[in-house]
């Protein structure tokens, strides 16, 4: 009896799994390796959005009465 295809899981863990999305080997400086994980990409992507959400937030242009 097939129940559907997302039914076979391999571990519950697993989205929780680091994994490079963007890899950069620089062996000019040494044994340097630079990656871009997943959760950087989430704190980048979070760390963005209070920075524009700060920025609409703190309005320069406030309407002052003249009286």
């Amino acid at each position: 009896m097939e129940i559907g295809k997302f039914a076979t899981i391999a571990s519950p863990l697993d989205q929780f799994e680091i994994r490079d999305l963007l890899y950069l080997n620089a062996s000019i400086l040494g044994n340097l390796n630079i990656s871009l994980t997943n959760i950087g990409l989430y704190l980048i992507i979070g760390t963005l959005i209070i920075i524009l959400l700060n920025i609409i937030g703190t309005n320069y242009n406030k309407i002052v009465s003249s009286g």
